[in-house]
């Protein structure tokens, strides 16, 4: 055990060195885990020295353990849960089925192809079934895709990560520990924690929550405290009630409140994302600090070669396996099959599992060590430098709509995007709003939509459109010009509160509405036409209710009435644009190529017309 002085210095080392790595990690295009682990060995024993990790002993253990928690608990916070209902029976498939492929390829490649015992082999499919957070998050921040693939990734990132450290610690007392007991014995162990720790996780998410709701005083600091003080007395309690349940007890206990609102929600979380991204940079120093360099070379070519047979033949497999008849798309499932970088949990148990095994087998215990390093940094290192690259490829890039303003107005426009099945992300910089925009379901960006970084952040070069809600002018007029000067995005709309300045954004090819004229214009309307009145109001209380332009590409059409055409009994055309000229359709309106079609209806209406007139459906009886 290290003296209060080498604490110290690891401490201040350690500090120092997330500083200095993020720094360095936002000034170039390296991962920071990469950088974290580099710097860990460098300082570490056999580097300079000023990270003790030799000298830690159980304190080593301790700190990893509730930093794991910490972790997990920030990503399960974090999740979308709009999209992950979406693509839940997929993320289901993969911590089950896609675990047991991934399991199993581990085995065989560590085993055929590394060379390791059987006993090595198993343990290696077991460590390195997890993504992880750690891994998942920071990639996903820099790649954006759309959001089912996004919350696949970290859905099962998240999940999986309690699942494959007690898979890993049922492995290890069987084949290593009790070989006298049987698989049975294990997976009833293994399925004991896992239950206990969910039952657990959710008492003690819901007394977090009430202790939120009730309990906590008005100011945020104490908030921000209660949900991190929370977290680690639920994994803490859970693990001391039964051994290895803590995981599992914190990714439950992050799900109900993640789906629970209570005072200063979005602060609290903030904080401890913070605190998460420190201790997240401490864990890879410490466990950097373990390792020696010639572990990660000890296999030579096999090395290296096991890994890409588990990117390239073991991930792809348990992808598609997992993905049969699900709602992503053949370009989501390939972008979701290349990506599988391992982070944290991995490396945690990896070296948990070999410091009990230096005593027995110290060279294998060196081997696997070295070998989920080798899977660790590979993964990392390629799949970051693929990733945009593939996204831009496969064409899974959110195309989407991009709100700045997330008030009353931009709140009305994200639910009717998000019930039409838009990819849409919000700006929002007051806190309690952003919370209320996510209940729509849409992405949300925390955040000054007039400072680039922000927009960049929410990813505007690839947004479709781009409509600012503010009620200040001034911040939409900069936020659309940046949007159309910078980013050069050709459909920009703006909400624009004074009449005076509309002339403003007219200038800069902004499609600018003001809503006190639009409404006067209504309104005037529907004094001079009173039969007007019942149609709108009809429509507007129909929650399906939706008006849609689609262009025509169905050749079959050119030249048909529109009376010879079946349109669905629930729609209306209500205009026709070709070329500069509108034209007011009648039953002997004809159609061509290129003319874009104004209908209004149901949802289920006017999608079948769209299919219909974009040649995706059927033309006449």
């Amino acid at each position: 055990m290290g003296s209060a002085h080498d604490l110290i210095v690891t401490a201040s080392a350690v500090l120092v060195a997330c500083v200095l790595v993020q720094v360095l990690a936002s000034r170039t295009k390296i991962p920071s885990i990469l950088l974290f682990l580099g710097a860990g060995v460098l300082l570490g024993p056999i580097g300079f020295g000023l990270i003790a990790s030799d000298k830690l002993g159980p304190t080593l253990e301790a700190a990893i353990k509730i930093s794991v928690a910490i972790i997990v608990f920030e990503g399960a916070f974090s999740l979308e849960w709009t999209y992950l209902r979406i693509v839940s029976k997929v993320v289901r498939n993969l911590i089950t089925l896609g675990a047991a492929i991934t399991v199993a390829g581990g085995a065989l490649a560590a085993h055929y192809i590394g060379g390791l015992s059987w006993e090595l082999a198993a343990l290696f499919g077991a460590l390195v079934m997890v993504t992880g957070p750690t891994a998942i998050g920071p990639l996903l921040q820099r790649v954006r895709v759309t959001g089912r693939a996004r919350a696949t990734l970290s859905g099962e990132g998240v999940i999986i990560d309690p699942i494959g450290a007690i898979v890993t610690l049922m492995l290890f007392e069987i084949l290593l520990n009790a070989p006298d007991e049987s698989l049975r014995d294990g997976a009833t162990w293994a399925l004991q924690r896992i239950g206990f720790g969910a039952a657990f996780g959710v008492i003690g998410g819901m007394l977090l929550l009430l202790w939120m709701r009730r309990f906590v005083p008005a100011q945020g600091q104490v908030a921000r405290i209660s949900l991190l003080a929370g977290a680690v007395a639920i994994f803490t309690v859970s693990d001391s009630l039964m051994f290895e349940s803590g995981l599992t007890a914190v990714v439950v206990a992050a799900i109900v409140l993640g789906n629970a609102e209570f005072p200063h929600r979005e602060e609290a979380h903030q904080f401890k994302g913070d605190i998460t991204a420190i201790v997240i940079a401490s864990v890879y120093l410490l466990l950097a600090a373990t390792l020696h360099p010639e572990d990660l070379t000890r296999l030579g070519w096999r090395g290296p070669t096991t890994v890409l047979v588990m990117m390239a033949i073991a991930r792809p497999l348990a992808v598609f396996a997992s993905s049969i008849g699900s709602p992503l798309s053949w370009r989501e499932r390939t972008f979701v099959a290349a990506i599988g970088p391992r982070g944290v949990i991995a490396a945690s148990m990896a070296t948990f599992v070999t410091l009990r095994l230096r005593e027995t087998d110290p060279e294998g215990a060196a081997s696997l060590l070295g070998l989920v390093f080798l899977m660790i940094t590979i993964t990392i290192a390629v799949q970051a430098s693929y990733a945009d690259w593939m996204a831009d490829k496969l064409g899974v890039r959110p195309m989407g709509v991009l709100i700045v303003g997330g008030g009353r107005v931009g709140l009305m426009l994200a639910e009717r995007l998000v019930a039409a099945n838009e990819d849409v992300t919000v700006i929002e910089l007051d806190n309690e709003q952003a919370e209320q925009a996510r209940k729509t379901g849409a992405h949300v960006i925390v955040g000054d939509a007039t400072v680039p970084a922000v927009l960049e952040q929410a990813g505007i070069e690839y947004a479709r459109t781009v409509v600012a809600t503010t009620t200040s002018d001034k911040d939409n007029l900069l936020a659309c010009q940046l949007a159309r000067q910078r980013y050069g995005r050709e459909h920009v709309v703006s909400r624009v509160n004074d009449p005076e300045t509309l002339s403003s954004f007219q200038e800069l090819g902004i499609r600018a509405m003001n809503p006190a004229a639009a409404t006067a214009m209504i309104l005037s309307n529907l004094v001079r036409r009173p039969g007007i009145f019942g149609l709108l109001s009809g429509f507007a209380d129909q929650d399906d209710a939706d008006i849609s332009e689609i262009v025509v590409g169905n050749e079959e059409i050119a030249g048909k009435q529109l009376r010879e055409l079946e349109f669905p009994g629930d729609s209306l055309v209500l205009l026709i644009r070709r070329g500069g000229t509108r034209l007011i359709p009648h039953g002997g309106s004809t159609l061509a190529p290129g003319d874009v079609v104004t209908i209004v209806g149901t949802n289920g209406a006017t999608m079948k017309a769209a299919a219909m007139l974009a040649g995706r459906g059927r033309v006449s009886g």
